[in-house]
């Protein structure tokens, strides 16, 4: 499941999730258009806000997930 998927299926926006993770809604735009990689601590604070793994969230990123 993709990422923007994930946020609307918590019934959040990407400018809430921004502020909740403590980055600036325009580098999570950035990010989610693929012109600026997930920082590990942008991956670990946006896991935690939408209360997930980070393997879920973002199995690209870790190591192992998905194999």
């Amino acid at each position: 499941m993709k990422l923007t998927d994930i946020i609307e299926e918590k019934s959040l926006t990407r400018n809430s999730l921004a502020l909740k993770a403590e980055i600036a809604p325009g580098d999570l735009y950035c990010a989610l258009s693929g012109k600026r990689p997930f920082y590990p601590a942008w991956r670990k604070r946006i896991s935690r806000v939408l209360g997930m793994n980070e393997a879920e969230v973002f199995p690209e990123y870790v190591r192992g997930a998905g194999e």
